[in-house]
């Protein structure tokens, strides 16, 4: 389980009540972690961890899972200070990620990923022409 605190708790539940004033709607973790500026990664652990405490149900649908409140009183018990901090970590792996993300998108926009594989069809209909061409070896070793 993540280490939460009192404090993160109850902003992540600030969170989710401005995005259901604003939306009429419970949440993604994406829209939240957007609103308050954090790696969606950390977002999601930590709505788990409160998912844990019965503090948050995190309501899965067919495309997405929202966060709704369901007992706020629960993060009362949560501890007051931090332990060791992973977010810098988190942020780095959703950056590489994004990265990735971004590699992919222009490989598949700039029409590279069809040369390629127009490339590998040539080879593989070349490679075939000459496998036709070639005598078969004998299997009694008369050759």
């Amino acid at each position: 389980m993540t280490r939460l605190t009192r404090s993160e708790a109850h902003l992540l539940l600030s969170g989710i009540r401005v995005l259901v004033h604003r939306n009429e709607l419970a949440p993604t973790p994406e829209e939240l972690a957007e609103l308050l500026e954090m790696p969606a990664t950390l977002v999601r652990l930590q709505l788990a961890a409160l998912a844990e405490l019965g503090a948050v149900a995190l309501v899965e649908s067919a495309f997405h899972t929202h966060a709704e409140i369901r007992r706020y009183l629960a993060v009362e018990d949560l501890v007051e200070t931090a332990g060791p901090e992973i977010s810098e970590d988190l942020k780095a792996f959703d950056e590489r990620k994004k990265a990735e993300t971004e590699k992919m998108a222009h490989l598949f926009e700039s029409g590279e990923s069809e040369r390629q594989r127009q490339e590998q069809l040539q080879r593989m209909d070349q490679d075939l022409k000459d496998f036709k061409k070639k005598k078969p070896r004998n299997p009694f070793g008369d050759d």
